[in-house]
């Protein structure tokens, strides 16, 4: 019985210790050094998202070099980020820069709603 005890000891220990612990913003690879806009779509409720696909494709024909980096979380990952970004639920867009969200919109919104903010501050030089 002691034996036994001691292996499952033993194994709890290495299973604990090759845990590795990493922060969530890390885990999308975002670039810090410009400024990087985040799409949070739910693919199964596009329709509720048109004022945003709009947006965006008028974001681009602007602003082509902010907009080529732009990362879409779907919605069955996008949980885990809502606390981090303060994102209440899809559809929700918003412009990082270093560790610091500089504009955001979500919910249901119009198109000159989500074009105001984000142009904004993609027209704005951050030093």
């Amino acid at each position: 019985m002691k034996g036994l005890s001691f292996i499952f000891i033993t194994l709890l220990l290495l299973l604990t210790s090759s845990c590795n612990k990493t922060v969530v913003s890390d885990e999308l690879n975002l670039n810090r050094d410009i400024k990087q806009v985040v799409f949070f779509s739910d693919e199964d409720d596009y329709n509720h998202e048109a004022s945003y696909y709009d947006a965006i494709i008028e974001l681009k024909k602007h602003y082509p070099n902010e907009m080529k980096n732009m990362m879409v979380i779907p919605a069955s990952n996008a949980k885990k980020y809502y606390d981090l970004f303060k994102v209440e639920n899809c559809p929700a867009i918003l412009v990082l820069y270093g560790d610091e969200v500089i504009a955001k919109v979500n919910g249901s919104v119009t198109k000159k709603e989500i074009i105001e903010p984000l142009s904004a501050v993609l027209d704005t030089d951050i030093k």
